[in-house]
């Protein structure tokens, strides 16, 4: 009998999927409902990216955690091996943004939610790890 993923990387899923939710939401609201004098801003591998290319940023990072939500919502190997390659390039990009906007006063608030989110980031990577270092080896090595 295949053994079963522990309970909270299934609330894990469900974390990601919503957040995918949102991020579509803020999306479609952004065009629809609210007027912001305000770009909308996104970061991919390190580099910003505004107006309408920040929404397919957004909605290429919305498609991944939905993906990924599936993929361990399922109990497959590749949700969550597309996991450990988002948290990744996460952190590398808000690393690399950092880094790029450091000295930047007018980019320092943006540099600031970068470092955060980088540390949000780095600490999903570690729980996924621990939580999900078991099912990759045992998987691996049973293959």
């Amino acid at each position: 009998m295949p053994r079963r993923w522990p309970r909270d990387l299934k609330w894990f899923a469900l974390f990601l999927g919503a957040w995918a939710v949102a991020l579509t939401g803020r999306i479609v609201l952004r065009d629809v409902a609210v007027y912001s004098p305000l770009q909308l801003e996104a970061v991919l591998f390190g580099m910003k990216f505004d107006a309408y290319s920040a929404h397919m940023v957004l909605a290429l990072r919305a498609m991944t955690m939905f993906t990924i939500a599936l993929g361990i919502a399922a109990e497959r190997r590749w949700g969550l091996l597309i996991a450990f390659g988002y948290l990744l390039e996460v952190v590398m990009s808000n690393l690399i943004f950092m880094m790029t906007y450091m000295n930047d006063v007018g980019e320092g608030s943006n540099v600031r939610s970068a470092g955060i989110v980088g540390i949000l980031a780095v600490l999903g990577l570690l729980y996924l790890w621990i939580r999900a270092r078991d099912l990759l080896v045992i998987d691996t090595l049973g293959s």
